[in-house]
């Protein structure tokens, strides 16, 4: 079926739309979801370091060139947990991705 309306917006339109105060906030929102279920879902040990990838993981708003954004970062040990790494020995240790994983949750939401 034929749509009856058509809309069309320009760049001057799209870059209003998204250097808005009410896209801010909803970055905002969404970022700090993806952090909170990033952080909840962390991996933990029973040491005095039991919470350091939660810890690590922050979130930043900010604009570029009038456009708003939005990261949520994790420090370098905790990217090492989210992408893998080796050891001296040359042994592979996989991924965890838990910041991918709380991204792809917050999506299907």
């Amino acid at each position: 079926m034929r749509a009856r309306a058509r809309l069309t917006l320009d760049e001057g339109a799209m870059k209003r739309v998204m250097s808005s105060a009410e896209t801010a906030k909803l970055l905002s929102q969404v970022a700090s979801k993806v952090a909170a279920t990033a952080r909840q879902d962390a991996p933990k040990n029973g040491q005095g370091s039991w919470n350091m990838y939660a810890r690590s993981i922050s979130v930043t708003a900010g604009e570029v060139e009038g456009i708003v954004h939005a990261f949520v970062q994790a420090d370098r040990h905790p990217l090492l947990i989210e992408y893998g790494w080796r050891d001296k020995g040359g042994t592979r240790h996989p991924g965890r991705h838990t910041l991918k994983n709380a991204l792809m949750k917050e999506r299907e939401q």
